[in-house]
């Protein structure tokens, strides 16, 4: 900017200043009688002087004077006419701060002040973005002057508003009420205001989303209206320099840059002669913009740069100062001076985001609705008597309470809506988390099951020799016993998986308490004695005693608790076990001495996989989820778990768990595999099938090969590509395939879709060898009576019994014939083992009979626990006659009618005593739908060759 040559000026203004001091004081006495400050010589000084300074001592002195006189009104137009000379030379801040003091003082008795102070107030604070504050103070000056009947200065008040919505960009708001203060003034003939409306409809018309062509074209018609010389003299210069800078801004929305530099420039000349900082600022503005539109960098640099230099931010409109900031970027950017252009991007970006529009727009709008209502009810109650306006009153506070109880109930509904779809997406991530650690679990299930499996089953196998030394008979027992106690670590891993899933219940069932303890103390008694502790068990419970009680989990919490008391006593120490039964609780306690636990150890042996820390002692391993099963295990059962801990002495863990007395006796329990030799599985022509092993476990295969190969001839492959491969190379097909389900290229799942899709391959019985038994949902293709699944670790009587029963209906399917069709009668539970009959060898299956088949056993799982289900009432729901059933049953399974309903119940016992749920032989049998425990145990274990007792 060219620097003006301001001395002469300074010389002037130190001469002037002295004579308006002493001027003050001769007029301050006169001058407050006077009601308006358009009559008060002194105050049209004030507004119009240039320095700060002298304006602030010639107000100082007025104030003093009208305190003096005790004369509040004149005090406050004197701080209403400071507010307008700081306003006047660019300081918005202080303008605001004198404005609200005048505001404080103002009386109704003087109008004009009352009305003028707070629209400054309200200016100023939209300048500096507070919207809300401001629309508050217009609104609530708009309601007491129309409520004053003050017609005159409300057309002030909705033209502040008017100009307060065009600034947060809502022009459709603001436009009414500019319209109507035009029209106020209108009626009024106050040329004045009337310019000053047109003015804002200008301004209101050219906003963005208003700005069609007709409506710039119509605003630009008001504008040159407004400056037309017909006007002049209602306009100040301040009027002026405004107008022709909006009036400039018009013509650069509408491309005629020409006139818009023209106009710009007289309002640039004008607002530095009159030193109209924020007209200056304004006008640079709009150069700046047009120039950089015109990609004439240089030159709008320049002007951005006086623009910048003429007020600092605090003091400045937000709004302006903030477009000057965006349009330095793309000035600076395009001159290629980066630095700068990444200086004036950082404070734009700051400054946008401190304005909030979206807020700034739903509180303005709630404003408007809270004026527009209260408006409302002012008119009608100057224009009704008492009653009515008693009623009007009633009927808006009904409205009003009805509109809010609508919108809070939309709002309630939303928010729940949100919270429903957040908690919908966090389910759905918990679920996918679960699910990856479901298969994280199977996996390593597998992985661990599999060589359990291989030391379980020879193990057990020896054992069943009597050609042994005690000595090698221990070794055996010993190989036993750890691989059991390597099953319930692997056990222990996938509960803690369970526990997680939420998918852990408690499973009770009558419980000799006393023995129960006894046992399990007796259990680490060689353990104790071989360190040389002194190991005791103090039980007052009655042994006569019975209760309720997971016993699997109760013995997982005591022997967790006893064997860390082993291993962290000292030899020679103690380890006292009590448990005692006290009103509705069992009490149990394990204590033993020792150095005790860390005391910054204390608050976490409970966490999962926490190892503690000890003082000179060497790690003791562990998997550090002991302590956490035994805690989780006791809540679940509900009880508590606590430890006391005397550092240096010992520690004592105590567990508390409801008391549930019974007066039934638990179920016998008879351990060991069962006695079936491989022997009695050969009568099928065994040594003539072939059966086909598809295993990647080269140690699981030899010992699967080992269990069958001196009854079946054998075929092995890794994988169920390499088995699709081998099915066309060889010459007969096999008689049963057992296969893994996890492997490499081809897993089981697939291979038993593939196989049970193919019309040549779909006959083949097969058995599946899972590791976690809550895979069998996987397998869906499986049919009762052609195809059989086994869950890791299983004993070699297990997978005989499986084999032999699916050769046999597979060979009774081949060999069968129309004739047999005689057994039609009602199924029975009781009826003896029947054998089976034979038909038409011709006849396959196929996958149109498997998916019959999967019809047919839905339907009869449908009666499950029925005991009275026939074959007619079978034939009646499916639409076949008897006959075609009995045949078609007998074709697809090898079974009749009577065996395959019976197998389907079996497989139903089976799948109860999986779930858990079921603590009896004798539950588990009417569940299935077998009326006597006794025969259903016997066809339990001839069907799957295991004791129903051992897996209960």
């Amino acid at each position: 900017m060219t620097p003006i040559t301001i001395s002469t000026t300074c010389y002037f203004k130190r001469l002037l200043l002295p004579c308006l001091i002493i001027f003050c004081c001769f007029t301050a006495g006169r001058a407050q009688n006077k009601p308006k400050p358009d009559k008060e010589p002194i105050l049209k000084t004030l507004r119009g002087m240039k320095s700060q300074d002298s304006a602030a001592i010639l107000a100082k002195r007025l104030i003093d004077s009208a305190r003096k006189n005790s004369n509040q009104p004149f005090e406050a137009r004197v701080l209403l006419a400071q507010a307008y000379q700081a306003y006047g030379i660019g300081n918005e801040h202080d303008a605001l701060t004198f404005g609200r003091e005048a505001t404080k003082l103002a009386t109704p008795t003087d109008s004009l002040t009352y009305e003028k102070a707070p629209i400054m107030v309200a200016y100023m604070l939209s300048r500096e973005a507070k919207t809300v504050e401001a629309l508050n103070v217009a609104f609530k000056i708009l309601k007491e002057c129309d409520g004053r009947g003050w017609k005159g200065l409300s057309i002030d008040c909705r033209a502040c508003i008017a100009d307060i919505y065009r600034s947060i960009d809502n022009p459709k708001q603001a436009l009414p009420y500019a319209e109507q203060a035009a029209k106020d003034a209108q009626s009024l003939k106050d040329t004045a205001a009337y310019i000053f409306a047109l003015s804002n409809i200008s301004n209101i018309l050219s906003e963005r989303s208003m700005s069609s062509p007709a409506n710039l074209a119509k605003a630009i018609q008001l504008m040159e209206l407004v400056l037309d010389n017909r006007y002049a003299h209602f306009l100040s210069d301040f009027s002026i320099a405004r107008y022709q800078g909006n009036l400039g801004r018009l013509y650069l929305m509408t491309n005629q840059d020409k006139k818009a530099e023209e106009i710009l420039m007289q309002s640039l000349e004008l607002s530095r002669k009159g030193d109209f900082k924020t007209l200056e600022k304004h006008n640079l503005n709009e150069l700046m913009t047009m120039y950089v539109d015109h990609k004439d960098f240089k030159k709008a640099v320049q002007y951005g740069e006086m623009a910048i230099a003429i007020q600092p931010e605090a003091q400045s409109n937000l709004t302006i100062q903030k477009n000057i900031y965006n349009h330095l970027t793309d000035a600076y950017k395009g001159l290629d001076d980066y630095k700068n252009a990444f200086k004036y991007n950082n404070l734009y970006r700051k400054l946008n985001d401190s304005i909030n529009a979206l807020d700034k727009v739903r509180d303005a709008a709630e404003l408007d609705k809270k004026y527009r209502a209260d408006k409302r009810l002012l008119i009608a109650a100057n224009q009704t008597k008492l009653v009515e306006i008693q009623r009007d009153f009633l009927i808006a506070i009904a409205l009003i309470i009805a509109v809010a109880s609508v919108i809070g109930y939309r709002w309630f509904i939303l928010k729940k809506k949100r919270e429903a779809a957040l908690l919908a997406e966090e389910h759905s991530q918990l679920e996918k988390l679960d699910a990856m650690k479901t298969r994280f679990f199977a996996n390593i299930s597998h992985e661990l099951r599999t060589p359990l499996t291989l030391i379980m089953g020879p193990a057990n196998q020896l054992m069943g020799f009597n050609n042994y030394a005690d000595e090698q008979r221990g070794m055996l027992q010993t190989i036993s016993n750890n691989s059991k106690k390597l099953l319930n670590i692997v056990n222990e891993l996938l509960d803690l998986g369970k526990l997680e899933a939420g998918k852990l219940t408690v499973n009770p069932k009558p419980v000799a308490l006393a023995s129960l303890i006894k046992a399990l103390y007796q259990g680490f008694a060689s353990a104790a004695e071989y360190k040389g502790i002194n190991y005791r068990l103090v039980d007052s419970i009655d042994p006569a005693l019975f209760v309720s009680l997971d016993q699997e989990k109760f013995e997982k919490i005591v022997n967790n608790l006893i064997g860390n008391a082993i291993k962290f006593t000292p030899h020679g120490g103690d380890i006292t076990i009590t448990s005692t039964v006290k009103q509705d609780k069992i009490e149990f306690s394990v204590a033993n001495t020792g150095t005790g636990i860390q005391p910054e150890d204390l608050p976490h042996i409970f966490d999962r996989y926490y190892q503690g820390k000890r003082d000179n002692a060497p790690l003791e391993g562990g998997t550090g989820i002991g302590l956490a099963i035994a805690r989780e295990f006791t809540e679940l059962m509900g009880g508590h778990i606590s430890v006391e801990n005397n550092r240096g002495e010992g520690v004592m863990f105590k567990i508390g768990l409801p008391l549930h007395i019974t007066g039934e006796m638990a179920a016998g329990i008879v351990p060991g595999e069962s006695g079936l030799k491989a022997n009695e599985y050969s009568s099928v022509s065994a040594t003539e099938q072939l059966i086909m092993l598809v295993e990647d476990h080269h140690e699981m295969a030899t010992y699967i090969a080992d269990i069958l190969r001196p009854i079946y001839k054998l075929v092995t492959v890794s994988n169920g590509s390499e088995a699709l491969k081998k099915l066309q190379e060889l010459p007969a097909t096999p008689s049963l395939i057992i296969s893994d389900v996890m492997m490499p290229e081809m897993d089981g799942f697939t291979l038993l879709e593939t196989l049970k899709q193919s019309a040549e391959y779909c006959r083949i019985p097969v058995i599946m060898l899972t590791a976690l038994a809550d895979t069998r949902h996987k397998l869906k293709a499986l049919h009762t009576g052609v195809d059989d699944y086994l869950t890791k670790p299983f004993l070699s009587s297990e997978l005989l019994a499986r084999t032999a029963n699916l050769i046999t209906n597979a060979a009774a399917r081949a060999a069968a014939t129309v004739a047999e069709y005689d057994e039609l009668a009602t199924v029975s539970n009781e009826s003896p083992i029947e054998q089976s009959s034979t038909e038409n060898a011709d006849q396959v299956l196929s996958p149109a009979d498997l998916l019959w088949l999967e019809e047919l056993e839905t339907m009869v799982r449908k009666h499950t626990g029925k005991t009275d289900l026939t074959l007619a009432g079978l034939s009646y729901e499916l639409a076949i006659s008897e006959r075609q059933l009995f045949r078609r049953i007998k074709s697809i399974t090898g079974l009749t009618p009577n065996k395959y309903i019976r197998a389907i119940r079996l497989q139903i016992a089976r799948e109860a005593i999986e779930s858990g749920k079921y603590r009896t032989v004798a539950e588990v049998s009417y569940a299935a739908g077998f009326d006597t425990p006794a025969y259903f145990g016997k066809l339990f274990k001839e069907y799957y060759g295991r004791d129903v007792n051992e897996l209960l």
